[in-house]
């Protein structure tokens, strides 16, 4: 694989994890009229960034939380205009009443989508 080469404009506006300006986070939105709040979307999200005012992913997974209505979800805010969602809509997809869509979606800036671009694809080692 060949290294990508970074001018010095490049190096000079990589952003960092405090830069908002870096990446876009996602955001979900949730039909109240149309979920059931079953909790399937918050046990199924990746990110663990589902939850709702009884209900996160860890209490679900380890039964913890028990009873057939938990809630209508929201997106958990890690700060102020970022969440953990990159809008995967794994959530939407296991959502049997389809009351999932996305609002926004995940946007990495300008370096991370020339950090994740290569120009050939290997299959992952097997150890």
């Amino acid at each position: 694989m060949t290294r990508e080469k970074y001018s010095l404009l490049d190096r000079l506006i990589i952003p960092d994890y405090d830069t908002p300006g870096g990446v876009s986070s996602g955001n979900l939105k949730f039909d109240t009229a149309k979920c059931k709040e079953c909790g399937i979307c918050i046990s199924i999200c990746p990110g663990g960034c589902l939850l709702t005012d009884r209900a996160t992913k860890a209490g679900l997974l380890s039964g913890a939380v028990k009873g057939g209505r938990y809630g209508v979800p929201r997106v958990d805010k890690a700060r102020k205009g970022a969440t953990l969602c990159i809008a995967c809509y794994d959530c939407g997809a296991a959502c049997p009443h389809g009351a999932i869509s996305i609002e926004t979606h995940f946007d990495p800036k300008r370096f991370y989508k020339r950090l994740t671009q290569t120009a050939d694809m290997t299959y992952p080692v097997k150890y």
